[in-house]
């Protein structure tokens, strides 16, 4: 998994974490059809465990706004607000207490 072009992207505005994801996910051979609400959402499946390229949801103000992509080892690849994209550990008490969930594709394209 090539994760180089995606380290160091600027932040482009308000929820381009999901943007971030999706082109991610793109570039890996993984569809990321954009989601809003939950309830339409019928093509993701929730996952136990993290697994390399799989969507990570984090609460953000009490509710689910934030999103990742796992890339293994524990590890995920986000961008956020005022920062630039970067690879942190999801057992960071930043992230691990943050997590809603762990979801794959299961959809068509």
């Amino acid at each position: 998994m090539n994760l180089e072009p995606f380290v160091g992207v600027a932040y482009e505005g308000r929820h381009f974490c999901r943007v971030f994801a999706g082109r991610v996910l793109v570039a890996h051979g993984v569809p990321l059809p954009a989601v809003v609400k939950p309830e339409r959402a019928a093509d993701w499946e929730r996952a136990d465990k993290p697994e390399a390229l799989m969507v990570v949801v984090f609460h953000s103000g009490g509710a689910p706004d934030h999103v990742g992509v796992c890339i293994g080892r524990g590890r995920f690849l986000h961008v956020e607000e005022g920062c630039r994209s970067r690879i942190e550990f999801l057992s960071s008490p930043l992230w691990s207490s943050r997590i809603e969930g762990f979801y794959r594709y299961k959809g068509q394209t």
